[in-house]
Parts: C-alpha cells; structure tokens; sequence
C-alpha cells in the first residue's frame, strides 16, 4: 500500500498532536507531585531570619536588620505570615487606640501580617490573601516562587506592598 504525501503528513500531525498532549500532561503531573511532595515539607512554623527589597541592584531592609516574625503553614492550607521591625516606638500615651502620628507611622511602616489559604504548585506557593494589615492584598491571589533547603525556605514576593522591586524572605523552621 502506498500513501501519498498528504495522508503522510497528516498521520505525522496525529501523532505530533498526541506527543504533545501526552508530554504536556506529564509536566503537570510531575509539577503537581513535586508542589505535593514541598508542601508536606513546609508545612509547620517558621520563624524570619531577613526580608529585604531589592530593586535596581539596591537592597532595603524595611523592618531592619534583625527583623522579626513567624510564619505558620497549616496541612489543610491555612497560612499567617507576621512581620515586625525590631525595636518599634512605644507608645507613650500607654494606650494604642491615641497613638501619636509619628508613632502610628512607625508602626504602620514597621509591620505587615495578613492571613488566608495556600497551595504549593511545582516550586512556588500559591498565597490567597484573606485579610491583611495591608488591604489593598485583601482577596489578592499571589504566587510566589521557595526553594526549601535543609530547614530554612526561601520566598520571592514579585508584588511587595512597598509598590517595587521584589522581596526576598528568608525563613528557619521554629524548633
């Protein structure tokens, strides 16, 4: 049996076709395994080692040198995240609902904490923003891609709430 040129052609475009679908589906599966296999290891409390921006090659370190925080990843995919600049301002008055505007601005610019849902996709944390000391993240989904080594894990926030650049946090798992 002969076949001409066309009926070549399209047999090969079948196959191709199903080639395709067939590798394009593995990926997501092996993306899937290796997003399942990260999350069990991430799961638990995290305490922050830095957090700093960087845009332009200039690093930030927006709640200092020695910031604080905690981070608590949940098996069924709840998630909070702190963060706090060491050393903030008490307030004088004693009372936090008559802070002065120096005061409340240091505090504002000094913490952020939000909560919400999680899921792990191949190498980056699918965050769904609940609610936050940032609204403007309120209802937000963010990704954001880790590498976990060892005990410490490492995010990539590409949309920080300073508006630019990109934030690098680093995490150590609470003992």
């Amino acid at each position: 049996m002969k076949w001409s040129i066309k009926e070549v052609a399209s047999v090969l475009l079948v196959v191709a076709v199903l080639a395709f679908g067939m590798l394009s589906g593995a990926s997501k599966v092996c993306a899937a395994e290796k997003g399942a296999g990260l999350a069990k290891q991430i799961h638990g409390s995290w305490t922050l080692i830095s957090n700093y921006n960087e845009v332009d090659g200039k690093k930030t370190d927006f709640f200092g040198p020695n910031p604080k925080g905690f981070m608590t990843l949940t098996p069924e995919g709840h998630f909070s995240m702190m963060f706090i600049r060491a050393g903030l301002p008490k307030f004088a008055s004693n009372n936090r609902m008559k802070g002065t505007a120096e005061e409340n601005q240091a505090i504002v610019q000094g913490t952020n904490a939000y909560y919400g849902t999680y899921s792990v996709v191949g190498d980056t944390v699918n965050l769904h923003i609940e609610a936050g000391t940032f609204p403007n993240w309120d209802g937000q989904d963010q990704k954001r891609p880790m590498t976990l080594t060892g005990d410490e894990l490492n995010l990539i926030n590409p949309t920080p709430s300073s508006g630019s650049g990109k934030n690098y946090i680093t995490w150590k798992r609470a003992k």
